[in-house]
């Protein structure tokens, strides 16, 4: 009987003791997972190595500054007051190279997504040459012409995109825009949650850094 009891008590203890290094494996395991803010910058990582997160596109048509105008004008030597304008191409952006700028929180029991967000910022426009048009103030010029100033204009297209950027950056704080770049953002945190958190969210909720 005795003997009995000392196996009974050893089986107990041995599963106590089974129980407790389990648990404890598993606490460990555990704490050594990423973090929802961990996974999410390994997530963006491989999915925009370039670590740009490009998350809204729009077109419209730009005019280009008095200066370039003026620079054109004294490239095809010519005497007149103008305004060129041309449609463009402008790629929104987050810059996501720097993960303390963000901050994620997973709500797993209401499946809510809360992601915060740098400000957003944009490529320089990708101007459409063939769209460029030449308007000319308080005299004529003859078609010869216009149609070498719209030459030339295509030939500097690198410097009227540069130029063009300094407008294109002022619609970064268009209510439409913001609105549109927190709309790409969320898509991207809904993929992330069913790709990475295997569940698909009933929310995400998105905020830029400059948001009141």
């Amino acid at each position: 009987m005795r003997r009995r009891r000392a196996t009974v008590a050893l089986v107990v203890i041995a599963a106590i003791i089974f129980f407790a290094l389990s648990f404890a494996v598993w606490k460990f395991a555990y704490d050594a997972r990423p973090t929802v803010t961990e996974r999410w910058a390994l997530y963006v990582e491989n999915l925009q190595p370039e670590r740009k997160i490009f998350v809204l596109s729009s077109s419209q048509r730009y005019v280009a500054s008095k200066e370039f105008a003026a620079k054109l004008l004294a490239i095809v030597k010519v005497k007149a007051s103008i305004e060129l304008s041309a449609w463009a191409d402008v790629f929104y952006y987050i810059d996501a190279g720097d993960p303390s700028r963000w901050s994620v929180s997973w709500d797993r029991k209401s499946r809510l997504l809360s992601l915060g967000a740098p400000e957003p910022d944009c490529l320089p426009p990708a101007v459409r040459t063939d769209t460029i048009e030449i308007s000319v103030k308080g005299s004529n010029l003859v078609t010869k012409t216009i149609f070498r100033l719209k030459e030339e204009a295509a030939r500097m297209e690198d410097e009227l995109s540069a130029d063009l950027l300094v407008r294109a950056r002022a619609s970064l704080s268009d209510k439409v825009v913001r609105a549109g770049v927190r709309e790409g953002i969320a898509g991207i945190g809904r993929s992330f949650c069913e790709a990475i958190l295997g569940i698909a969210p009933n929310e995400v909720l998105v905020r830029l850094a400059g948001d009141p």
